[in-house]
């Protein structure tokens, strides 16, 4: 289909006024279903999950962080007995910034955690309903599929029952993507939505961002003959870009992975065997047996509730009916590259589905980063957007009425109220508040960095050994006296007298990303000793201070990203700008 050259004739004040207070509405009422639907995250009290405390606990470090003015946080100032974990550095971190501001703002750490689970499906189905209207102007389809979206059985268990905060916060990200690449191909120029979201989605989540950008590459080059080369490469263009946006991060992250526990495949069950092993039987797509709804996972089995939903086959069945008949007697509207991307992300809904079954095929094959998955059930949000993405496209070929649209929508709305209270419920814990996070608690929750493997601790010693190691952090000697030290998240001020210089270690865990400062802004030498940080102090009385700063990497990255944003306005700003078609 060619795309017009004119402009066409600008919309009546009233007709704008009309359009925005119905997507008003629409918006109004996806914000009534998330309330009804997540309501019971609305507490006060921490839910029980896979992640436990420690999903609460991580949130209040990275406040702890942003508080103290360090920006982007690099460490757990209160994990393995105050020595510090490096977890914001290594981990994905735009979901738990996202919860400490709200946690900061609210006062309430806990209260922080659970608005953000909760603005996340919010945000999601936003995201979905104005990709329904970039894609499609039809604002019953974009409804439609943003009831579903927020309503689909996996969405209650990535917060109940897994309480996957950063995989709850990437279907925001992936109606955006594609709405990005769409405004790409469609206007002939890049959009900035579409590396800006894709720089958001490896962001939050790195594992779940590199399965969805790899089978968005496998649509791109599939039909790059039926949307243009040249688009396709536009859009491919703007991908790379976002994914350069985010090397401040991942650059020094990846550099620095080797020297911890976490470049060990094993300890991060990123193993083959290990993802073929969670593999999904067929029949668990249709079990929403309330016996499937206690989270347990072992080694062997994974006894959840693995349903597809009853509204995604039968929005799918509509969509394969409605595509029949419009193909059958050529009564297809709009535009003809929506049925392409339509089979194209059918194709990779039903790519998704095979994989859950049998993964081992292709991780075996795949780079080792893909095994990382851990839990090839994971895909399940990927393919609810996969599937209502590609049911809306269809759909958006048929000559469907508004009227008939509005029924559809609304029969889905009833669908999505109807959902079984067992799967919105979450398991509240009744002394798990704000006030439970104390230094007791982060104590005896912090040993192994506030997670279970301790994978973010250096390999030095075993996760085991390390708040013994730190606890037991040597005496200093050669005359050194220690006249004062204080912290402040990260950050050490100390005040020593060493009258012939020399070493002082810290019972700080040593990361290369720590920086020491003394007296007048001088850089001072820091090392490690068995895993802890030293420092070389100059004699003399003297005081300096010890916090993590920007490594060479680091640097690198973010120069990196600084010209990869400059890219992105240059080709937004220059390319020739054809209306939507």
């Amino acid at each position: 289909m060619s795309i017009p050259t004119t402009t066409p004739p600008a919309s009546p004040p009233h007709a704008r006024w009309r359009a925005l207070a119905a997507h008003g509405g629409a918006a109004a009422l996806i914000l009534l279903l998330v309330l009804y639907l997540f309501h019971e995250v609305l507490s006060d009290l921490a839910f029980q999950s896979w992640e436990t405390f420690w999903l609460y606990l991580r949130v209040q470090q990275y406040a702890v962080e942003l508080a103290a003015g360090h920006f982007p946080p690099r460490v757990f100032p209160d994990a393995v007995a105050g020595g510090g974990s490096a977890f914001p550095f290594f981990h994905p971190p735009l979901a738990y910034w996202l919860s400490a501001f709200l946690g900061l703002s609210l006062g309430d750490m806990v209260v922080g955690v659970n608005v953000s689970f909760l603005l996340a499906v919010l945000l999601s189905g936003w995201a979905m309903y104005g990709m329904g209207m970039a894609l499609t102007g039809r604002r019953w389809l974009a409804l439609m599929a943003a009831v579903l979206y927020v309503s689909l059985p996996y969405r209650f268990v990535s917060v109940f029952v897994i309480g996957a905060l950063e995989e709850s916060w990437t279907f925001v990200w992936y109606p955006l993507v594609l709405t990005g690449a769409w405004w790409t191909l469609s206007r002939e120029r890049l959009s900035w939505l579409l590396p800006l979201s894709v720089a958001g989605l490896l962001l939050t989540h790195a594992v779940m961002a590199l399965y969805f950008l790899g089978l968005g590459a496998l649509v791109l080059g599939g039909l790059g003959s039926r949307l243009g080369w040249r688009d396709a490469g536009r859009v491919a263009a703007g991908g790379l870009l976002g994914g350069v946006l985010t090397l401040w991060h991942f650059l020094p992250a990846r550099l620095a992975l080797p020297d911890v526990w976490a470049g060990v495949p094993a300890v991060m069950r990123s193993l083959p065997d290990f993802v073929h092993g969670h593999r999904v039987q067929p029949w668990q797509w249709f079990d929403e047996h309330p016996n499937r709804w206690n989270g347990i996972s072992t080694f062997e089995f994974d006894s959840m509730c693995f349903s597809l939903g009853s509204g995604q086959w039968v929005v799918l069945a509509l969509a394969a009916g409605a595509h029949a008949v419009v193909a059958r007697r050529g009564l297809a509207v709009g535009d003809a590259r929506l049925t392409a991307l339509a089979k194209g992300l059918a194709v990779l809904w039903a790519g998704c589905l095979l994989f859950m079954v049998a993964p081992l095929p292709f991780v075996s094959v795949l780079p080792t980063a893909f095994s990382a998955i851990q839990f090839p059930w994971r895909l399940l949000g990927v393919t609810a957007f996969l599937s209502l993405a590609a049911a809306g496209l269809f759909l958006a070929r048929a000559p469907i009425s508004p009227r008939l649209g509005a029924i559809i929508t609304g029969a889905t709305v009833v669908l999505a109220l109807s959902t079984p209270p067992f799967l919105r419920t979450n398991s509240l814990v009744g002394d798990w508040d704000d006030a439970a996070i104390n230094p007791w608690t982060l104590r005896r929750n912090g040993f192994s960095g506030f997670t279970a493997n301790g994978e973010y601790l250096p390999r030095t010693h075993p996760v085991e050994q390390w708040v013994e190691r730190v606890s037991d952090s040597p005496v200093p000697g050669g005359g050194i006296q220690v006249l004062e030290a204080e912290r402040d998240g990260s950050r050490w001020s100390v005040r020593v007298d060493a009258p012939q210089g020399g070493p002082l270690v810290l019972p700080v865990v040593a990361y290369d990303f720590y920086r020491a400062t003394g007296d007048g802004e001088r850089a001072l030498e820091t090392f490690s000793e068995q895993g802890l940080l030293g420092v070389r102090l100059l004699p003399g009385q003297s005081s300096f201070t010890v916090e993590p700063g920007m490594t060479p990497a680091g640097w690198v990255g973010t120069w990196l990203g600084v010209a990869a944003l400059g890219g992105v306005l240059f080709l937004a700003l220059t390319g020739r700008r054809a209306p939507p078609a």
